[in-house]
């Protein structure tokens, strides 16, 4: 059983592109932050101890920029309809649960141990 939603689409309207716009944004900057979290370094220099050694800090900019744009992609069903769309499940390496969960079948959530009360802890 399929329970799709259909979606009416005016393309004349200014409100639908605004949201194309947004969603397309929204993955472009996921994309630039997975290229800036590939070349940033692992650490940085946290300044000297009092022996003379160099305290490393680690970088962790990069990485919750990283978090913040999936997490934006996944708040925006438009987004997640064009990746679903493209089939792009990440981005960067970086899976976005919500394309996933778009491009799983529809068996009525049997296998979801959250909405199936037949799962427990006891069961595999």
């Amino acid at each position: 059983m399929n329970n799709h939603k259909i979606i009416s689409i005016d393309g004349g309207s200014a409100a639908y592109w605004r949201e194309r716009k947004h969603a397309f944004r929204l993955i472009r900057e996921a994309e630039l932050a997975a290229e800036r979290l590939a070349d940033a370094p692992m650490y940085l220099h946290g300044g000297y101890d009092e022996d003379g050694d160099v305290i490393p800090i680690e970088n962790l900019g990069p990485h919750d920029d990283m978090e913040d744009a999936i997490r934006a992609i996944e708040a925006d069903p438009t987004a997640v309809s064009i990746l679903v769309a493209q089939g792009r499940t990440d981005i960067g390496g970086h899976k976005v649960k919500a394309v996933i969960a778009g491009l799983e079948p529809d068996w009525g959530h049997i296998e979801d141990p959250v909405s199936n009360p037949l799962w427990g802890p006891d069961t595999d």
